[in-house]
């Protein structure tokens, strides 16, 4: 199969150096495992990935299959849909229901209305995968997520509900492949669910596995367990992990349900414990999934389930004709795509009062919202900013002309993949640069005016004395 464009021309120069350059050291790396996934020489240490001393420094592809390094949604889109996108904020879709399990087994321990659980039984039940690489709990940890190969309804029951935390679920591709598991599908958040598309559909037939089903869930963001559960909750709040039976997030507050009570700690005070790396991350409702889900505009107890692929379409008619599960039409689309729009423009927009400052500066509306973009992605390319304003290549090419002459922006041609990716120029400078600018033309006109103004000024006063004079 074809392989990731953007690497082609010197893809076999790429190694773990490149990605721990490009990703990890930037504060890139979400945590996905894709990676680790692929290659048995990398490790996850303190949530970010480590590589041993014995592995192939001409393998590229820890840093072909991450997400974080580049991802090309318009052709996954074409490959995956058959079309791109019309609607920005949730991505290709096909429609949009609420759902809710019909198994008791499932809602007892489910997150809501239990879809996923649901649909990753069924394809174990019904034989079409004989694998789902999932999130599960650790049995050392209390709640902390750990990868793992479902093969069977018990795993699925046992890791039901979220847990919040980074990770690295595609690293449970190993253990597939060590246990001989080809068919398979996979759950996950939309960093996940990207990486696991590249490896689908960029490997060249390398990876040897026949992917069913990719399961999307919502994601706003995730936490790192050590400092939100280790240090803050039980090291600080003084709460046992180990009493704690389930973790949920709503009404502004971050719930850990126990036995006989439930502690509710104000979200904005766990904030400060989220991965750095999800903060620039744009995708709400893993839009490159074959199916979506989340609780985000379903009523509590049932899940928002976006149907997207035509594979996703089929698998989840089938849980339907199976009466798997109970429909309702009652979505609030608004608010689910207010949510998704939401974490977009938390990534790709500025102030209001910022970018009325820019203006002042001399930048048109477009060019405020590529510097914007240039701040808030990592090096991005023209493909990239396309992607996400919509707006034709020509314009925005333009933009960015401007926005290099001006010494706002710089284009760089990247020694690795031989194309050119922009880099913003400090915000300070540009101001200081600015207001200089500003400076000396309020002293020329300041010059010429004065001058002008003074002999008005002047006149007016002779007028104004020679009527007292007469008076």
């Amino acid at each position: 199969m074809e392989i990731n464009p953007i690497l082609e021309t010197r893809k076999e120069e790429l190694a773990f150096d490149d990605l721990d350059y490009y990703v990890i050291k930037k504060g890139l790396c979400t945590g996905c495992g894709t990676c680790a996934g692929i290659c048995s020489h990398i490790e996850f240490e303190d949530n970010l990935p480590s590589v041993n001393k014995i592995y192939d420094p001409y393998c590229s592809s820890c840093i072909q299959f991450c997400p974080q390094f580049y991802t090309p949604f318009s052709k996954i889109e074409k490959t995956v849909f058959g079309t791109t996108r019309v609607d920005r904020n949730l991505g290709y879709y096909d429609h949009i229901v609420s759902a809710r399990s019909t198994s008791d087994s499932i809602l007892n321990v489910c997150q809501d209305g239990g879809v996923v659980s649901t649909i990753s039984t069924y394809l174990l039940e019904a034989g079409i995968v004989d694998g789902i690489v999932m999130s599960g709990i650790s049995k050392e940890d209390p709640l902390k997520p750990v990868p793992i190969v479902a093969t069977m309804e018990k795993h699925v029951i046992d890791a039901a509900g979220s847990r919040y935390c980074v990770c690295p679920v595609v690293m449970g591709l190993r253990e597939a492949f060590e246990k001989d598991i080809r068919k398979i599908a996979i759950v996950g958040t939309a960093c996940q669910v990207q990486g696991i598309r590249k490896v689908e559909l960029f490997s060249e037939d390398h990876y040897p596995f026949d992917i069913k089903a990719v399961i999307g869930v919502f994601c706003y963001e995730n936490f790192l367990y050590d400092d939100l559960f280790k240090n803050f909750i039980e090291g600080e709040l003084g709460i046992e992990l180990k009493d704690v039976k389930a973790v949920k997030i709503r009404h502004n507050a971050f719930e850990l349900h126990r036995t006989h009570e439930i502690n509710s700690i104000p979200l904005k005070t766990v904030y400060k414990h989220v991965n750095g790396a999800c903060t620039v991350c744009r995708d709400f409702t893993a839009e490159l999934a074959d199916i979506s889900v989340g609780a985000i505009g379903s009523t509590a107890g049932w899940n928002t389930v976006i149907v997207r692929s035509k594979r996703g379409k089929s698998l989840f008619e089938e849980v339907i004709d199976n009466n798997l599960l109970l429909l309702s039409d009652k979505v609030d689309i608004d608010n689910l795509i207010r949510m998704a729009r939401y974490k977009k423009a938390h990534v790709e927009e500025i102030s209001t009062e910022a970018a009325k400052f820019l203006r002042e500066l001399g930048a048109d509306e477009l060019e405020v919202q590529v510097y914007g973009l240039l701040l808030s992605l990592n090096a991005p390319r023209l493909e990239t900013i396309n992607e996400i304003l919509h707006i034709s290549s020509d314009e925005i090419e333009q933009a960015l002309e401007t926005l290099i002459e001006r010494g706002w922006a710089t284009r760089v041609t990247d020694p690795y993949t031989v194309s050119h990716i922009y880099l913003p120029e400090k915000p300070e400078i540009i101001i200081n640069n600015g207001m200089k600018k500003l400076n000396n033309k309020l002293k020329q006109l300041k010059r010429s005016v004065l001058s002008e103004l003074t002999s008005l000024y002047m006149r007016r006063i002779s007028e104004i004395d020679a009527l007292k004079e007469e008076a």
